[in-house]
């Protein structure tokens, strides 16, 4: 035997007979699978371990996301109907801010599903990525629907003044900037992903000094900018109740309520016959402000009561899943408190009151509903 042979020989002979096992753990992220066993003496093999998403889970959302894309394509598609080409252009800052809400949310779903549905989740790669796509679409469209309420208050408060000289526009940004902002910036700074090497599931999340300000600061901000807009319409009724004030003077302030909305233009010279008719759907209007407000909350709490039950940290599709339904019903809130049933090009127009705000309409034809 040569020296080599017997070398070797002895090495193998002193492995075998060594009293501390060897492990060794090969995780094959291809297939899915990982296998762990030791060599030596004793000898033990675990059971396989599947990496990525089960087949239910990815069924569970890929039905959530199909209906939830469907849902935000037709309300941009009914929005597109409304804002013609030769409106877009010249499109304001509060129906910019809604349309940007679809947009933001079709993103989401679509980015959501290709993590979720066609990658699975199965690497620590896409785990990682998974969070960072919830993170970017997720706070963006937060990020508009909080525009939206402050833009709103602006128009009807100083529809005509400079913004930078509307202290509450300017308050309301600069409170967006440094708390949205950031607890944004830390939330990217600390993201939270992680894929078991016991279940093989990806778990994502925030950490919850992150979590609850975030989730905190949204209750807030959407029950301080909506008690502010109806403080700011309520002044419509006592105005609309005084038996000498002009029609026309309450025409000119519904006109103005409906363009905050971004969902009318003013035509202050305009009268309409019945104060009593306008006053009715003004008070509507409120009502569903306040009513929009308590169901866009509905989504947050429900997320932030799973946040702190699990720590920050919950299995990828269940985060999905939750943010897909949170972003959904935030922009068909939205979209139901300014829905349009005016054809926006129309012509002759005369001051009318719908049913969620006051619109601009065409006489003698119809508009366009949603």
């Amino acid at each position: 035997m040569s020296p080599i042979n017997s070398l070797s020989a002895i090495v193998l002979d002193n492995l075998a007979s060594s009293p501390y096992p060897r492990e060794t753990a090969t995780l094959n992220y291809a297939n899915g699978t990982g296998t762990r066993e030791s060599h030596g003496y004793p000898s033990f093999r675990q059971s396989d371990v599947t990496y990525g998403e089960s087949t239910e889970a990815r069924t569970i959302y890929t039905v959530v996301s199909m209906c939830c894309l469907m849902g935000l394509a037709t309300m941009l598609g009914c929005r597109a109907r409304q804002l013609k080409l030769n409106n877009i252009l010249m499109i304001n800052v509060v129906r910019a801010s809604v349309v940007l809400m679809y947009v933001m949310g079709i993103f989401f779903v679509f980015a959501a599903a290709v993590v979720e549905i066609g990658l699975g989740l199965s690497t620590p790669a896409v785990c990682q990525a998974a969070i960072f796509v919830c993170l970017v679409f997720y706070m963006a469209s937060k990020l508009f629907m909080y525009i939206f309420l402050i833009e709103r208050i602006h128009i009807l408060r100083s529809p005509y003044s400079n913004r930078t000289r509307d202290w509450v526009w300017v308050g309301g940004m600069v409170s967006l900037a440094v708390g949205f902002g950031g607890i944004a910036i830390i939330g990217f700074i600390w993201p939270m992903a992680d894929l078991s090497v016991e279940d093989g599931k990806c778990r994502i999340g925030l950490p919850l000094k992150v979590s609850v300000p975030l989730l905190t600061f949204d209750v807030a901000v959407n029950v301080a900018l909506t008690a502010v807009f109806i403080y700011l319409l309520r002044p419509l009724l006592t105005l609309g109740s005084n038996s000498v004030t002009s029609s026309s003077a309450v025409a000119k302030a519904v006109s103005i309520a409906s363009w905050a909305l971004g969902i009318g233009k003013r035509h202050s010279d305009q009268e309409h016959p019945s104060n009593a008719a306008l006053l009715k759907r003004v008070k509507k209007l409120l009502w569903k402000s306040l009513l929009g407000m308590l169901l866009v909350l509905l989504p947050t709490m429900a997320n932030l009561t799973v946040l702190y039950t699990f720590q920050g940290r919950e299995l990828g599709w269940v985060c999905f899943t939750i943010c897909t339904l949170d972003i959904t019903w935030g922009v068909s809130i939205v979209h139901w408190l300014t829905m349009d049933p005016m054809e926006m090009d129309g012509r002759n127009p005369s001051l009318e009151l719908a049913d969620s705000s006051s619109i601009t309409t065409s006489v003698g034809s119809p508009g366009v509903r949603c």
